[in-house]
């Protein structure tokens, strides 16, 4: 059943620089899903996002090669239409020229079936970078289901109030003032991963004020991350690939990788790494396609 607008006006249409994969931006954005923010109905993905100053919820769908997006629960306007232009462009890399990239990685013979099997794949991001930061926080040394879990808690106790039944993701501000105690119980977290996630909190409610451009620019540096105590190499790698989406960005020591790669060490992942260079960050989205999220 096709769930678009009868009023093509509606429909926002943002095309993809040499196609798309929709099934594995479904599957992507199925995996990380959190309760309360996120829904799939068939074909379609919603959610709320934070555009301009105000809070719309947007239904997705995904073609070969666009990203098809309404607003669910009110007009759009023209200036409406343009940040959210921008920020599905960010969130799905879809000014990436995926050519030189498939031409690196079909020379490596582990990688050259995947890209094979799925040419148009692009790394999948988020559509604000405090719920990037968090959610990596809270998927530290756990499972993706895990993670959703306490996510899920999270918007439970500090999303705020509702927009047309959708709740947004806590805003930073609100969970740097959540004291250390009631955050840890409500959540279920360790007490040294609940400092983390307040300390990440408010790292970024200081940037509050910074003017961006695109809602989905992340607004801490990589050695401003690595300051914060629990975060590690391994999440500010892993936010450079999902909130950055740095092409060559790479999480040597990821258990899904490593996997992938026969259960290597981490430095033999690294190793194999280099032969994917500056499209690392690219050949680890196949490789985690490949393990975790797709279904064929």
């Amino acid at each position: 059943m096709n769930s678009m607008p009868e009023h093509p006006e509606q429909l926002l249409r943002v095309p993809a620089n040499g196609g798309l994969d929709p099934q594995l931006c479904l599957a992507v954005l199925a995996a990380h899903a959190i309760p309360g923010i996120d829904e799939q109905r068939g074909e379609e993905h919603r959610r709320p996002v934070r555009i301009g100053g105000r809070n719309v919820v947007v239904a997705l769908r995904f073609t070969d090669d666009a990203v098809l997006l309404r607003s669910v629960d009110s007009d759009l306007t023209a200036a409406d239409r343009s940040l959210l232009t921008v920020l599905v462009r960010h969130w799905f890399a879809l000014d990436v020229d995926l050519e030189p990239i498939n031409a690196q990685l079909l020379g490596d013979p582990t990688l050259a079936p995947l890209v094979t099997k799925r040419p148009r794949l692009r790394p999948v991001g988020y559509p604000a970078p405090f719920e990037a930061a968090a959610t990596t926080v809270l998927g530290q040394q756990v499972s993706l289901a895990a993670m959703r879990t306490f996510a899920g808690r999270l918007v439970s106790g500090w999303a705020g109030p509702p927009i047309a039944g959708w709740h947004l993701f806590p805003d930073p501000g609100v969970v740097a003032g959540v004291a250390e105690d009631e955050l840890r119980a409500a959540v279920g977290l360790t007490h040294a991963r609940t400092r983390t996630l307040l300390a990440v909190a408010e790292a970024f409610a200081r940037t509050a004020s910074q003017p961006r451009t695109n809602p989905g620019d992340f607004p801490l540096t990589r050695d401003e991350l690595l300051a914060i105590r629990g975060i590690g190499p391994w999440s500010a790698d892993y936010l450079d690939v999902r909130a950055r989406l740095d092409p060559d960005a790479f999480t040597a020591g990821d258990l899904v990788l490593r996997r992938a790669l026969g259960g290597v060490t981490a430095q033999e992942a690294a190793g194999r790494a280099e032969a994917w260079r500056p499209y690392r960050g690219h050949a680890l989205f196949h490789l985690w396609s490949e393990e975790a999220y797709a279904k064929d």
